[in-house]
């Protein structure tokens, strides 16, 4: 297998037949009326460099081009200009000369053949051409594998590409059907029968997984040897994200006995611990010669694997553990601004650990587009608020439990929503304090974001405010987002309960004992959440 890096939208090539189409990069030709004055009923090619033996072979190119180009545009006005490969150029038209504007510039060269003359060379260099590859299109309605017939078929394709009789050469003389279209057709026809599949699930992923696709055909059967290219990129997101644009990284492989081929992760810095998509097709695109047709059989034979890769999963969701046992929960005895509703109470708890911020925008992201879902959150198209490292919003209570359903089956953990007094018991890390941070207001040294603190008109990214995170090291837990919990403080059926206030409350509303119950489906762009883990009894703080 080989591996190529390659800027977004450039251009690859199989390596057999990296070819030389180079011609017009390498000419410094003037404009014709600087070169010749042009008589009615020739074609004219044009040629400077730095060598004689360059500006021959560029003029002879041209000529050939040029000539190829106008015949196809009597048949359709817009078609592209043709070009020919280098070897085609010296075997076409060998016994024409060229001639200099000026004698005593050796540098400029022209070349020019009559219309009558060029139908009659391309006539014989037509006939030539058909004489060769039809002995290879007529094996392809033998007994050859699917393979077999695909590398026999690119093999005439680049061939009429190199000698840019891909839109003229016919099947037949004097027919009209195209010889290309013909081979196009036994393409489509062989991957009609073909199943791609990406058989690694997606989900998120890490450095022991393995990528694995597969061919199969409509019986099931396994498709051996065929190409496949493969392409990794990062994927295409509604979030805002930072940084330049990262090169897709594509790779070659061929499909084993069993129709199977592994497809190695791109290790390069910038697709670590990323959000990707993983498209696997038939490889004909890879070719610079592929006909618009062809890359339009990569664009159907493609499949895609969504995932999101970590190289420790533990460091992509910190948490802090905290302890089972008997807690105090509700107002404490110094916050005079607490009401009858947050009166203290006890709590009695089993040992869970904690996520250390709020759940961000990239990390909702990867559970959308690995499950492709079509449920994104209102403001995730929203500048104001879709920054990769901002708390997701517009999330109601079930879309909350959506997501830790999603990644509990992905780590083999149990997450959740947190109870309403595991949260307190969290965000007072072990002290009785009015705020995660003390009992001081937040306005006192900004620690939080709340309306008017000077700093952030919406949502801030999480760990803005480190000087308002806890003894244990959870940042957030007051301001930003309103958080859900799993309970319901109140009487009425369908509520919910949210702690830590936001950056729409004022800061008074961020102490630890507040809360508000809301219907379970609002979504606003003052409500997030953070989730806990189950655990095993632990020490207190102890990292997971």
């Amino acid at each position: 297998m080989y591996t190529l890096f390659v800027k977004k939208h450039s251009k690859v090539f199989f390596a057999s037949i990296c070819l030389a189409l180079t011609a017009m990069s390498q000419s410094f030709s003037k404009p014709k009326s600087e070169y010749v004055k042009e008589e009615e009923g020739f074609y004219y090619g044009y040629g400077k460099a730095s060598t004689n033996e360059e500006a021959i072979a560029i003029a002879k190119k041209d000529l050939i081009e040029t000539a190829l180009t106008s015949t196809l545009r009597l048949k359709n006005s817009r078609a592209p200009r043709v070009l020919i490969s280098d070897e085609t150029a010296k075997a076409r038209l060998v016994n024409i000369k060229p001639t200099y504007p000026n004698p005593k510039n050796q540098l400029n060269v022209v070349y020019k053949i009559s219309l009558k003359d060029w139908e009659k060379d391309s006539k014989t260099y037509e006939e030539a051409l058909r004489k060769k590859l039809t002995p290879v299109y007529d094996s392809l309605s033998g007994k050859v594998s699917s393979a077999e017939k695909i590398e026999k078929s690119i093999s005439i394709l680049n061939e009429l590409a190199l000698a840019g009789e891909t839109d003229l050469l016919t099947l037949q003389a004097g027919a009209t059907e195209l010889f290309s279209r013909k081979v196009e057709g036994i393409c489509q026809s062989v991957l009609n029968n073909m199943v791609f599949a990406v058989e690694t699930k997606n989900g998120i992923v890490g450095p022991d997984t393995e990528f694995i696709m597969s061919i199969k055909d409509k019986s099931g059967a396994a498709v051996p040897n065929i190409s496949v290219k493969a392409v990794w990129e990062l994927a295409s997101l509604p979030i805002t994200t930072l940084g330049e644009e990262v090169a897709p990284v594509i790779s070659v492989v061929k499909t084993d006995n069993e129709g199977k081929a592994k497809i190695d992760y791109p290790m390069g810095e910038e697709y670590l611990n990323k959000i990707v998509c993983l498209t696997v097709s038939t490889a004909f695109s890879m070719s610079e010669t592929a006909s618009k047709e062809m890359r339009k059989l990569d664009a159907e034979s493609s499949v895609e694997g969504h995932y999101v890769y970590y190289e420790n999963l533990e460091n992509a969701y910190k948490s802090v553990t905290v302890e089972a046992g008997d807690y105090k929960t509700g107002a404490v005895a110094q916050d005079k601004r607490a009401g009858v509703k947050e009166k203290e109470r006890d709590a009695t708890l089993s040992a869970y650990a904690i996520d250390l911020a709020p759940v961000t925008n990239y990390q909702y992201a990867a559970y959308i587009y690995t499950t492709e879902s079509e449920n994104a959150p209102e403001f995730f198209d929203n500048y104001d608020y879709n920054q990769e490292n901002q708390p997701v919003i517009g999330i109601s209570a079930k879309d909350a439990e959506g997501y830790a359903e999603w990644l509990s089956e992905q780590t083999g953990a149990k997450y959740r929503l947190p109870t309403d007094d595991e949260w307190e018991v969290a965000a007072r890390a072990g002290v009785a304090s009015t705020y995660p941070w003390g009992d001081d207001v937040p306005s006192k040294n900004k620690c939080a974001n709340y309306k008017g603190n000077g700093q952030y008109k919406g949502t801030s990214p999480v760990g803005s405010f480190m000087n308002g995170s806890n003894a244990w090291g959870l940042v957030d837990m007051s301001g930003n987002v309103w958080e859900w919990t799993s309970s319901n403080r109140s009487e009425t059926e369908g509520l919910r309960t949210v702690k830590g206030g936001s950056w729409m409350d004022g800061p008074m509303d961020l102490r630890i004992s507040n809360f508000k119950n809301l219907e379970e489906e609002s979504n606003g762009p003052d409500i997030g959440f953070r989730l806990v883990k189950e655990v095993e009894q632990t020490a207190n703080n102890e990292e997971n």
